[in-house]
């Protein structure tokens, strides 16, 4: 037996997934939030896409700068992470929640201190698409602990998972397990 999926809840059967932390800056002003749609859209040259929703401060840093990182958090990471996924108006989200962060090697984008692995990105181009813009943009430099080699081994990176936040009885982020 099948149900019916509506239209505006078909993004959930892509869950769990796991999210990553998308940041940028302009002027003095860090932005940082949390995306689960995220691509690798090339091999030769390295592109990432990632889909940000028009309303976000980030987005627009993004656009502003030109250039952004992604970085991936493990699960003992979780209670800052969640941090990001509120609201704020603070000059430097990052430091608001209490994530620290150096800038990229090629780009003027935070990368976390915290971070199992990270991308550096620089803009190549951009399409609005419903109601978020999507990016597509060359990968300049990434980074991962020893833990990744070629795949993940998930030693030391528990990745978190995010299953979605429709009921408040069910949790938002689940840890992988892998034994």
């Amino acid at each position: 037996m099948f149900r019916k999926v509506p239209s505006n809840r078909v993004h959930r059967l892509f869950y769990p997934q796991v999210p990553a932390v998308v940041s940028a800056s302009h002027d003095d002003e860090v932005g940082a939030l949390l995306a689960t749609s995220i691509i690798p859209v090339s091999l030769e040259p390295s592109m990432v896409g990632v889909a940000l929703g028009k309303q976000h401060r980030t987005r627009r840093l993004v656009e502003a700068s030109g250039c952004f990182s992604v970085c991936w958090l493990s699960y003992e990471k979780l209670e800052r992470f969640q941090l990001l996924a509120e609201h704020s108006e603070a000059r430097d989200k990052l430091r608001q929640v209490g994530l620290s962060y150096r800038w990229g090697e090629y780009v003027r984008a935070p990368v976390l201190e915290d971070a199992v692995a990270w991308v550096e990105c620089r803009l190549e181009w951009s399409r609005e698409v419903g109601d978020h813009f999507f990016y597509a943009a060359r990968v300049e430099t990434a980074y991962a602990v020893e833990d990744f080699d070629e795949y993940w081994r998930f030693r030391q990176y528990k990745p978190i998972l995010y299953i979605g936040s429709a009921k408040q009885e069910l949790p938002r982020f689940l840890k992988l397990s892998v034994e």
